[in-house]
């Protein structure tokens, strides 16, 4: 079985912010430690500026967390400093007793929240109305691709030599009518387009973006005849949201329940807009899965989920071609479970099944894979993965720091590596080295 430990870094990544884990860390420092811990929960108690002291607890199973004090970020720095706590003294080390009431009470509550939330009756799809709407959407989109297609009929005749010189509302504008026409997904393609390098050899990558455009507005066209996991996939490629309730309505919606790997986790954070996206592997499926979250404004993402550490749930997957991007139905608390890992042999067979999986679907950015017995090589300032054949791979984006950090863990030997792939050559996510999960 894959052993785990709540790490520093594995709390870093679940503080709500920067400051948060500065003052955590001043409150572990600090504080006079008594915790305990059940097969549920650890608890303590945390002596603040005020006569009571703040009572906090975590939930080990789901790495929930709550704290007497009134504090508005979640985690607060309490139950930060307890993670730590947790991280620098080992579960083990830890006293083991009965709940105390007040811990007893919440576990028992979140419980059976869960338990009232999976048994909610599901919501009724009326088949006809889904229908008609789908219909409708379809209509409207093949209606509003035709300002794409007139863009490319546009560059036919004047090629693209002006593309350097384009400024970045030209490409602002030809977003906002996407959005207005709701495809959004469309500008990932401008996006891309506005911020290619345009110093050098940089018309192949233009031509090569233009050229997926041009699909996407032949399959958009011609979208009564593509295969329904096609059209799903195409769905989700322009944006088109669907409801968690319309998806767990449906009786052809995928449901997995495993014990997964919380292998990644990225956020992204503009003015309004936080993104975060978890990459998950199931150890018993062998499923990849990825949840994309959105918090807005001042809001905060409602779960939380530590690079490195293990998590049964049942996940429900969004219909496709690649079935990859899920959401939790419910979580269990049972991780103790036999694994049943199955990587990919070599990079060679990476390749294949890559290039498959793009054949299948034209749009395809990345596709996740669990490789075996690899390792890290530096050649020409560039970073490269080899396998056990001496297959090698580029990775782009690794940075000295990453290279040092795998070196440190893997003590230069090989180790099974989960993967982002791309057209460009891969990002590594995190990899397994005697049967420890460590996050890159």
């Amino acid at each position: 079985m894959i052993q785990l430990q709540l790490t520093e870094k594995q709390i870093n990544t679940i503080a709500p912010d920067t400051a948060s884990i500065k003052a955590a860390t001043k409150v572990f420092n600090k504080t006079k430690w008594e915790v305990k811990k059940s097969d549920r929960a650890i608890w303590a108690a945390i002596q603040g500026s005020g006569k009571k002291p703040y009572l906090v607890q975590i939930d080990i199973n789901d790495l929930a967390f709550k704290c007497s004090c009134p504090s508005r970020k979640f985690p607060c720095k309490h139950g930060l400093a307890l993670a730590y706590y947790i991280a620098a003294n080992g579960f083990d080390n830890i006293s083991h007793t009965s709940e105390a009431i007040w811990v007893k009470e919440w576990i028992d509550k979140r419980t059976n929240k869960a338990i009232t939330k999976a048994a909610k009756a599901k919501k009724v799809i009326d088949p006809k109305k889904q229908k008609k709407k789908s219909e409708n959407k379809w209509a409207n989109a093949k209606k509003s691709i035709e300002q794409v297609e007139l863009w490319l009929k546009d560059l036919m005749k004047l090629g693209i030599l002006d593309f350097p010189n384009k400024e970045q509302t030209y490409w602002a504008k030809l977003a906002k009518r996407m959005v207005d026409a709701k495809m959004p997904g469309i500008n990932t393609y401008f996006n891309i387009l506005a911020n290619v390098n345009y110093q050098s050899n940089w018309e192949h990558i233009v031509l090569k973006i233009i050229n997926k455009i041009h699909l996407l507005v032949q399959a958009i066209k011609n979208h009564s005849k593509l295969e329904a996991d096609f059209k799903q996939e195409l769905e989700l490629l322009l944006g088109w949201n669907i409801s968690k309730a319309d998806l767990l309505a449906n009786e052809k919606t995928e449901i997995f329940d495993d014990v997964w790997m919380i292998v990644k986790v990225d956020t992204n954070t503009t003015e309004n807009l936080d993104s975060r996206k978890v990459h998950l592997y199931g150890v018993q499926t062998n499923r990849w899965a990825y949840i994309l979250e959105f918090a807005f404004g001042n809001t905060y993402f409602k779960d939380r989920y530590a690079e490195g550490t293990l998590m049964q749930a049942k996940l429900a997957f969004y219909p496709g071609i690649q079935k990859t991007r899920a959401f939790v139905k419910i979580k269990g608390s049972q991780t103790n479970v036999e694994q049943n890992l199955k990587p990919i042999p070599n990079l060679s067979k990476s390749n294949k099944l890559f290039t498959n999986r793009i054949n299948q679907f034209p749009w395809t950015f990345e596709v996740h894979q669990f490789i075996e017995k690899t390792n890290i090589i530096v050649r020409d300032n560039q970073y490269l993965l080899v396998d056990s054949q001496n297959n090698l791979m580029l990775i782009p984006s690794m940075n000295f720091e990453q290279y040092l950090s795998v070196l440190a863990h893997s003590q230069g030997h090989f180790f099974d590596a989960f993967v982002l792939r791309n057209s460009d050559g891969i990002r590594l996510l995190g990899f397994l080295f005697k049967n420890k999960l460590i996050s890159v």
